[in-house]
């Protein structure tokens, strides 16, 4: 009975061994899947944060020429 009952024992060992390292390799996938989520909203945001700046970039050049279009024409008129 002895030995019967320490290969049991051994077999369920080996099986909690086996089901935590399934939950670990999950644990695992999962933490990698939402790092990569996160770097691609961080590259998202980084890409919206470059285009607003540049549109702002364009938008102020093109307001300095019509205010000096304005006072151009104000001088010359």
């Amino acid at each position: 009975m002895g030995l019967s009952n320490a290969a049991s024992m051994a077999q369920m060992a080996a099986s909690d061994f086996q089901n935590a390292q399934t939950i670990y390799t999950q644990m695992q996938a999962d933490a990698q899947k939402q790092e990569m989520s996160r770097w691609k909203i961080l590259q998202d945001t980084q890409t919206k944060i470059f285009e607003i700046q540049q549109d702002v970039t364009v938008n102020k050049a093109k307001t300095q020429d019509k205010m000096f279009n304005k006072w151009d024409e104000y001088i010359r008129g």
